[in-house]
């Protein structure tokens, strides 16, 4: 029996009559007659007696009623999956970031898709750079949001935010009234700094050889977290991406634009033959939202180059760019 003939054959068993069978199912009693017809050869045994035009389900009728209303409900519910699917209503989505991006616009793009769409189980992954490609790339995220490049040939990446680099000092310091602050600058200066295995790291490394000092960074990290904690406490001046600082303002700390500039590009990454569900865009739509809020407020603005406005993206590019 195929669904169409399980169909009419609960609305005769609901009805218990083919006419009104027939027009609860917007069809002709002879379809009806019809597919009654071609279901009880298809089950092979009567399905119901026929008796001065009415109808009476036999005992085996009777006893198949029960799982096929289970069924209508199966595919009902099937048919209400579909549609919230459909509307980005469903669903799951996983995403991966370094704590410092996580921190700064996930957690608060994750507190607001919660509230306006329920029905999504989210899952963030909180991984170093490295670690989030790998994740992305073997279909373990949906996606992943980083703030430096991989170099990992199974990814795509969009550009959603460019920012330079800065110098995090105390507001109290000398150098935190000036416009832009070079290596030249930070002679003398105890430098907290990313590993030189990071972009940041490797760059910032550059501009100081380049200026003639040769020396180690003083205080390596691996977290932006990390890097304004130590200024805070007075352990050096860090030379960092501003994303953190933008979305967790520091009264007491001084941000400066960096020379030579080190550009910063805030990417989504996807494996590049993975399909999007409508979740994770509408997952990513959020998190754009929340970037462009919180750079658009923050005091560090002026260091923001763009942010993809709507859904639209800066620039598509391999993930593996610089």
């Amino acid at each position: 029996m195929n669904l169409r003939q399980l169909e009419v054959f609960e609305a005769v068993m609901r009805t218990g009559s083919i006419g009104q069978a027939a027009r609860a199912l917007g069809v002709s009693q002879p379809a009806v007659s019809k597919s009654l017809r071609l279901a009880e050869e298809a089950a092979g045994f009567v399905l119901f007696r026929r008796v001065r035009g009415r109808v009476f389900a036999s005992p085996e009728a009777e006893s198949l009623l029960p799982q096929v209303e289970r069924l209508r409900g199966d595919l009902d519910g099937i048919a209400s999956l579909i549609r919230q699917l459909r509307d980005g209503n469903a669903g799951s989505v996983t995403v991966a970031a370094p704590g410092s991006v996580a921190h700064a616009f996930i957690t608060p793009a994750l507190a607001a898709f919660a509230r306006e769409r329920p029905q999504i189980r989210v899952e963030v992954m909180i991984l170093p750079t490295a670690m989030v490609a790998d994740r992305v790339a073997e279909a373990q995220a949906d996606f992943g949001v980083v703030h430096q490049p991989t170099d990992n040939p199974y990814l795509d990446g969009e550009v959603i935010c460019e920012a330079d680099g800065v110098c995090v000092m105390p507001k109290r310091h000398a150098l935190a009234q000036r416009r832009a602050v070079g290596a030249r600058d930070l002679a003398g200066e105890r430098l907290i700094c990313y590993r030189e295995d990071t972009a940041i790291g490797y760059l910032v490394r550059r501009a100081l050889r380049a200026a003639g000092d040769r020396r180690e960074i003083d205080l390596v990290i691996n977290q932006s977290q990390q890097a304004l904690d130590l200024v805070e406490a007075g352990a050096g001046l860090a030379v960092m991406d501003p994303f953190l600082l933008m979305a967790d303002h520091r009264p007491a700390l001084a941000a400066v634009a960096f020379r030579p500039t080190i550009p910063n590009r805030l990417r989504i990454i996807r494996a590049r033959e993975r399909p999007r569900s409508r979740a994770a865009a509408q997952f990513e739509r959020s998190i754009l939202a929340v970037i462009r809020a919180r750079t658009a407020a923050s005091p560090l603005a002026a260091l923001v180059k763009r942010v993809a406005a709507g859904g639209a993206r800066i620039r598509r590019e391999r993930a593996s760019a610089a």
